[in-house]
């Protein structure tokens, strides 16, 4: 049945990113101002949202192994964080790439983008511990309480425009009908292979999980 479940979100997410491209390259019209480069934004805002979500889940999930010590809310908060962090590490990717073609830089110390480098530095470090940790009795409690304290730093950088201001991020885009339909086909389009990525890591983090055990016992 997991094997089953996980095909089936990997063809789903499969056949609607071919759609969402297909929407990107062939539909949606080209932006007057910014030109093709704009055509990153049906990319780039989904995975932050998708992100979001999962840091999200990687903050509930760790609440939840805090409070029950259940194993299996540990593999479900390191695999939302590992591909939250996935996601994180593409909006940093593509943001750059936007920005210099667009305005003219790669990056700017301004408000968003600045937090969002600390987000990723600081699930950065939540791996780190993961990595040189493994085996010690107290790493998944550790990095229980970091992945919480970091989730934090998320809603900083979704009102960060709105607190201080941004010169290189809008407050709001207004989206033509066609534009507004590829981005929402691209959002679900992400979200699946998002979805489909932590199943898929969760599924192996069990399997390690119960291969290390076995090893144990022999």
């Amino acid at each position: 049945m997991e094997k089953r479940t996980g095909t089936v979100l990997w063809i789903l997410a499969a056949a609607a990113n071919a759609v969402a491209l297909a929407l990107v390259f062939l539909y949606a019209p080209v932006e007057v101002q910014m030109g093709a480069v704009q055509k990153i934004f049906y990319y780039h805002v989904p995975s932050a949202i998708v992100c979001y979500v999962l840091l999200f889940l990687a903050f509930l999930f760790s609440v939840l192994y805090l409070w029950r010590e259940e194993p299996l809310y540990d593999h479900l908060a390191y695999a939302a964080a590992e591909v939250g962090w996935v996601f994180i590490t593409a909006v940093l990717v593509t943001g750059p790439v936007w920005g210099r073609s667009a305005w003219g830089k790669w990056w700017v110390w301004e408000p968003r983008l600045t937090s969002f480098l600390v987000l990723w530095l600081t699930y950065s470090a939540y791996f780190l511990l993961r990595l040189f940790s493994r085996g010690e009795g107290r790493t998944a409690k550790i990095a229980a309480v970091l992945a919480i304290v970091a989730f934090f730093d998320v809603p900083i950088v979704h009102k960060a425009i709105s607190w201080w201001g941004s010169i290189v991020h809008p407050k709001k885009v207004v989206l033509e009908p066609p534009m507004r339909l590829t981005f929402l086909v691209s959002l679900v389009a992400v979200f699946l292979l998002g979805a489909a990525l932590a199943f898929t890591r969760t599924r192996l983090g069990l399997l390690e999980a119960q291969k290390a055990e076995r090893e144990g016992w022999a």
